[in-house]
């Protein structure tokens, strides 16, 4: 992924190329890319950061909600307001303000869209095991 977004055209900024050891592995990688590469557009599961610039929250958030994926999203500011507001924007199964991989086991964790369907740990992954059934029954004509 790493090598086809150089190819396309993004600008690695560290690392990018795999450790000369057996396996897949990849140091640190820090790539900057257009919003329609191929690594913007797919989830990159490893230490891999995807810079994009951006002018204003809106762009921002039309950024990161413009793939089919959404698995997590961050946020990282002081403003606490600006904090809440990309919260609700992001089309994300969990948002992390200021930090990374926060929570435990009784905290919700999934996606949405091709990130997954359904939730892991906490109540809300035992949904996945029930199926409610409503049945109603008028009694009088």
């Amino acid at each position: 992924m790493c090598a086809r977004s150089q190819e396309q055209g993004a600008n690695c900024v560290l690392g990018g190329t795999p450790l000369d050891k057996a396996g897949y592995f990849m140091p640190p990688t820090i790539i900057e890319a257009d919003v329609q590469a191929d690594i913007a557009q797919q989830e990159v599961f490893g230490p891999v950061l995807v810079l994009m610039k951006f002018n204003t929250p809106k762009e921002a958030y039309d950024m990161a909600n413009g793939t089919e994926f959404g698995l997590v999203a961050g946020v990282f500011t002081k403003d606490l307001s600006l904090a809440l507001q990309a919260s609700r924007q992001l089309v994300a199964g969990q948002v992390f303000v200021n930090e990374w991989f926060a929570g435990g086991i009784s905290t919700p964790f999934g996606g949405v869209g091709k990130s997954g369907f359904g939730r892991e740990k906490g109540q809300e992954a035992l949904y996945n095991y029930v199926r409610t059934k409503n049945i109603a029954i008028r009694l009088t004509p």
